[in-house]
């Protein structure tokens, strides 16, 4: 094969992979919603802890795991994202109590 052919054929995969890589990140999808928590919403699995929301199980950081106080408080704010994709997962990014204020507890 000649250089010529050789380019276009690397300029083809180069494109398509740009092209699936822009497709799989316009699927995230970002929900806020206000959520009851409880002890059965809460699971951990190898050292790492999970929200079951909406038939979806979301990964949640130990930060995010140390903000919850069950005994205290039900009603938690929270964002999470996931891919169209993938359907059963996704991230918590943003836990807080319901009617917390920003400039303190």
């Amino acid at each position: 094969m000649s250089k010529s052919k050789l380019f276009v054929i690397f300029l083809i995969f180069i494109f398509v992979g740009i092209f699936a890589a822009v497709f799989y990140t316009l699927s995230d999808v970002l929900i806020e919603k206000t959520v009851k928590i409880d002890e059965q919403n809460i699971v951990e699995k190898n050292g790492e802890y999970y929200l079951l929301i909406d038939e979806r199980e979301l990964y949640l950081s130990k930060n995010f795991y140390d903000k919850i106080e069950l005994e205290k408080y039900n009603e938690y704010k929270i964002k999470y994202v996931y891919n169209r994709l993938k359907k059963t997962d996704g991230e918590v990014v943003m836990l807080k109590r319901y009617g917390e204020q920003p400039w303190g507890k």
